[in-house]
């Protein structure tokens, strides 16, 4: 009997896999780089802030940051960190603030721009 040698495409929340970020998995030489788009990230909404980042790993192997703001505006941010289909970064915020999930999106630094739908799956963020 011939192997079965058919594949079928898993889903992600309903879509292709290559079509939407994935969990990163990998963060080592990554570190700078999830620096620099939270630092971007936050800066652009808040202005001048001093961070704080503690990296850690989920149950799921999925790397994570909580980012401690400090300056004009004080808090605490967790961050998921996606793999993009280009291969950028994605650093969602968790949970995800609704004006950002609205009105702006989230800008991985490949240029993409990402949102969660009401049902709290990853989606393109929709341009008007």
């Amino acid at each position: 009997m011939e192997p079965n040698h058919s594949t079928t495409a898993h889903t992600y929340n309903g879509m292709n896999d290559m079509s939407t970020p994935q969990p990163l998995t990998d963060l080592r030489k990554r570190v700078p780089e999830a620096k620099k788009l939270i630092a971007d990230l936050l800066t652009g909404l808040l202005g001048p802030v001093e961070l704080d980042y503690d990296f850690y790993r989920e149950w799921n192997g999925c790397w994570k940051v909580r980012v401690t703001v400090q300056g004009k505006t004080t808090g605490t941010l967790d961050f998921t960190l996606l793999s993009t289909p280009s291969g950028g970064m994605l650093a969602i915020p968790r949970p995800l603030p609704e004006r950002w999930r609205t009105q702006t999106g989230i800008t991985a630094n490949d240029g993409t721009v990402w949102t969660l739908d009401d049902a709290g799956n990853l989606i393109p963020f929709p341009h008007p």
